[in-house]
This record gives structure tokens, sequence and C-alpha cells, in this order.
């Protein structure tokens, strides 16, 4: 991430990209289009569309202020990089013939000093540019609120970019508009980017994702997973580009050649390419290399789900003050109170969670204890009222106080369960008897149609997780997310499918750790041995 306003400057050869992705090209009259630049900064795509603009005009024979007064609209919110954008916009205008007096008057009008999010826009040809990488956590209060008023897919949970996508392809005018960013493209798999993909696949269509992980694209090194993405309201496939690390601007006119072809399967110096269907509704979009995508996509139309082949699943027990209720004594209130945990945080640090206890409030038909029949537990919750009370949970009914935000589902205790952490480097599910209890920074997996340790051999090789790896979101570092929701897009063979001996050998290898022999005795449940 880039600072606070999430500034990020875009290397020129990206900027060229983008716009010829978005077919912003000076061999077309832009003199008679409108684009719009919803955050110029110090004005990297700026200089690029007044380039092109000028170019078309005077081919045209159109290089005057009259014609051109309408044909851009750029927003910026720092009174800095307005001035410089101005200026870069005025002066390229003066180097190309016009006057002083008209080219300050011209980059006036097309550089605005103002919140795109919030600003009446006009109806445009083009959304093009580098919207703000600002998380969530990062946005003000008060402008996040107004956000999350004005545009239907923003929500509190958010990164800004979310705002910028759907601000711009509701601005675009007719069937022909397109809008054009390098953004990241965690939107296409998160929570948050759910209704953004909901009126995407309703309203419009996603026509290109180039994914430019890792790839030098910016003045500064970011973090941010980008892809340049091209939506229209057109109809067809994603023309879908995976660009290796190596990826730069030698290898941008072999990309756009491809986009330009129709063609559907390429292997590029630098970059492999594929054709992909549209999702339908808010269904998550793969991102991984073209062959993995295929292979999963395969998979997924053979096998079910997990859910389906008999696996229930979800996250652990969150309760909104874990130093009042989770605790390191089993004695601290009556004995029939205190709930063994599961922790994987401890887990992963020492190998056990023996010292994790739940402070219960709940009895096993789903209602809360009442305090009165528990004294020292009573006591216990009175004496840490004043943080208790703090929480949402407690705020929103003042009766249940003490409550946890999750209910205790006792039909998974005592249950064989295999168990993931929130985030991994790799698959690495964790065997429990059931006698703990999850906490919430794991989710949990159950089964009455499973051998519990052979369905965690399947689930710790390199098959199943590449699921996650093309399906779920990546952090910092590779880091992927072991969700449930991510988790339920793991498809797998029907467990009385899967060959006796292959059966054990899953089992022995998720009691050995033996990731290679996982992987190996995977190939064969999934028929894929040889292949």
């Amino acid at each position: 991430m880039a600072g606070n306003n999430g500034v990020i400057y875009t290397k020129k050869w990206v900027v060229k990209l983008v716009l010829d992705i978005a077919g912003y090209t000076s061999d077309l009259p832009l003199w008679k289009r409108v684009v719009v630049e919803p955050s110029c900064g110090h004005g990297s795509f700026v200089r690029e569309i007044v380039e092109r603009l000028i170019e078309s005009a005077k081919r045209d024979g159109k290089f005057n202020a009259n014609t051109l007064q309408n044909c851009v609209v750029c927003y910026e919110l720092d009174e800095n990089s307005v001035t410089i954008s101005h200026s870069i916009a005025k002066e390229i205008l003066i180097l190309n013939g016009m006057n002083h007096e008209e080219a300050e008057k011209l980059s006036s009008m097309w550089v605005i000093h103002g919140d795109y999010l919030l600003a009446d826009t006009v109806p445009c040809d083009y959304v093009i540019g580098n919207p703000p990488y600002l998380r969530a956590t990062d946005i003000p209060a008060e402008a996040r609120e107004k956000y999350c008023y004005q545009l239907s897919a923003m929500t509190k949970g958010c990164d800004i970019f979310v705002g910028f996508i759907e601000k711009g392809v509701k601005s675009l005018k007719d069937k022909n508009g397109v809008l054009s960013f390098i953004c990241a493209d965690r939107w296409m798999q998160n929570q948050y980017g759910k209704k953004l993909r909901g009126l995407i696949s309703k309203k419009y269509h996603l026509d290109t994702i180039v994914r430019m992980h890792g790839i030098d694209a910016f003045e500064t090194e970011v973090s941010a997973y980008p892809s340049i993405i091209r939506i229209d309201k057109l109809e067809g496939k994603i023309k879908y580009a995976d660009c290796k690390q190596s990826f730069d601007s030698d290898d941008a006119p072999e990309l756009k050649m491809w986009l330009q072809s129709g063609d559907s399967d390429y292997v590029g110096t630098n970059f492999s390419a594929m054709k992909l269907n549209s999702p339908k509704g808010t269904a998550i979009i793969p991102l991984s290399e073209p062959n993995k995508i295929k292979n999963i996509l395969n998979l997924m139309n053979q096998f079910p789900s997990l859910e389906d082949s008999g696996v229930k699943l979800g996250i652990g027990l969150a309760t909104g003050k874990d130093d009042v209720y989770i605790v390191k004594s089993p004695n601290l209130v009556e004995e029939e109170r205190m709930l063994p945990m599961f922790n994987m945080r401890d887990w992963r640090r020492r190998g056990n969670t023996d010292s994790n206890w739940l402070v219960n409030p709940w009895n096993q038909d789903g209602s809360l204890v009442d305090l009165s029949d528990f004294p020292r537990l009573k006591l216990y919750f009175e004496t840490h009222k004043s943080d208790i009370t703090r929480r949402h949970v407690a705020k929103k009914n003042q009766k249940a106080w003490y409550r946890t935000i999750d209910k205790i589902n006792w039909q998974i205790l005592g249950a064989p369960m295999l168990l993931f952490p929130d985030m991994a480097m790799s698959a690495d599910p964790v065997y429990s008897d059931g006698t703990r209890y999850p906490c919430h920074n794991c989710y949990w997996l159950v089964s009455d149609h499973w051998d519990i340790k052979v369905l965690g051999g399947l689930l710790m090789s390199d098959i199943a997780e590449s699921f996650i790896d093309a399906l779920g979101v990546k952090m910092r570092g590779g880091t992927k997310r072991f969700q449930a929701q991510y988790l339920r897009l793991i498809h797998v063979p029907n467990p009385k499918d899967i060959p006796d001996e292959t059966a054990e050998e899953l089992k022995l290898a998720f009691e050995t750790n033996d990731r290679a022999a996982a992987s190996r005795a995977a190939l064969v449940a999934y028929g894929l041995e040889g292949k």
C-alpha cells in the first residue's frame, strides 16, 4: 500500500497498455469522445490521454480549444496533484502549438479538484486510470459513510477501488462505453466484492483480465495483486491473460496481438492466455495460470463439492472478547461451565492447545444459562461486565449481555474433525478428535460419510490446494486464505469411489504429514494418474 491516500504511480508502459486495452487510441476520432480519469494523481494517465487526443485531433483538423473542451475530465482530491496534472496538460497543449491562454483555460477545465465518488459525473465513452489503493480501514469514516450511501456495491468492508469500478461503469453512456483500470483484483474472489460481481454480471461484461501479480508495474513497490481489467456493455467470453513476473514493456505488443486475435488458448513469451466463460451472478472468478484454471474447471464439472460429498464445515466460535472468555485455567468458574478450546494460533506455535478453555454461557439446547444457577460464573462475568458490555452483540441485546457472539454448535463437539487456519502458505489441515471446540481463528470440517483422515490426506494434496490457489484470495507474500467460503469451492471424489488402497495411502500421508505422498494418492483418487 502507499500511504494514507493510496497514491501509487503507474509506469508509462503500463499506462499505454491500459489505454490500448480500453481502445483509447489515436487512430480513432477521440475528439468526438469523452474520457474520464477518476484519480489522476501526478498525471501519468493525463499525459498519455492528452497526447493521444491531440494526435487524433490534429490528424482530423480539430485541434482547437472549443472542440476539445469536453473531451477530458480528470478528478483528483489532492490539491498539489491537481496542480501537477494541470501543468502537464497545459505544457503538452502549448508544445503542440496552442497559445498559453487557451492552454490554461482548457487544462483548467479538464482537471478538477474533487472527489470522483461523490461528484456529479458526466456520461462518458471511457473511464480509464489507476484508482487509489486504499483499504477499507484507511478510508475516513465520514467519507466511507457517504460512499456506501451513494454506491450499492460499496460496503463498509470494501477497499475503495470497488466504488471507483461501480461509479465508472454506471457513467458509461452507451453500449460502446468502456472502463479500463489497473487495480487490485481481489474483488473477483472475496466476500466484499460479491455485490460488485453481481452488478457486473447483471448489467455489464467483464471483457478482459490481464493478471499482473508480482510485475514491476508501478513507480513504487506495492503488494496489491493488480490486474488490468476492461469492462464494457457487450457480450462474450472473458479474455484472460496471466503474466509472468518477467513480463514487461517488450511483451505488451504480443499481448495486444492476442487480445485482438480472437484466439482462445495462447502461450506467449512471458504470459499465457485463454478464454473464460463469463461468471453468472456473484460467482467467483478463477485467477491462476490458464492450465491450472482448466484443470480446476474440469474437476468442478466431474466431482461434487465438499459439502455435496457429505462434509459439513464452518468457522470456530467468536466471543467478541477473547481475553475474558478464553482462559488458561479450567478452574475459574464451575467445572460444567468450562469448555476445552482448540486455538489454532497456539497449535501452530507450540503444537498443542491444552491450556485453552472457554468460560461457557450456553446450555446444550442453545439457550443462555441462568447466571443465578452458577454463582462463580455470575461473579466472573460481573467482574468483567464493563468490558463485555462494550461489545456490539451485548449492546444489541442487553438482557443477553454475557453471551458470546456465536453459539456453541454442540453437534460437532466430540466428532473427529479437520481444522484449517484462516491463513497459511499451503494447505495444512490439522486433525482433532473433537474434544476441544474450535476457536474463531480456524475453520472446521466434519463428516459422517468420510474417514476424516482420508479426507485430510486429500485436502493436503497439490490438487486440493490448486482450488484455493485459483479461486481464493491471496495475501501479502502469497499467503492463501482457507476460509469456509473458499473451502466450499473444493471438489472431491465421492468417498465410496476411492479405492481402498488409495484411501489408506491418503490416510497414511495425512498421519505422517507427507504432502508428496498425499498428492500422488490424490492423482489416483481423481483419476488423473498418468495424465
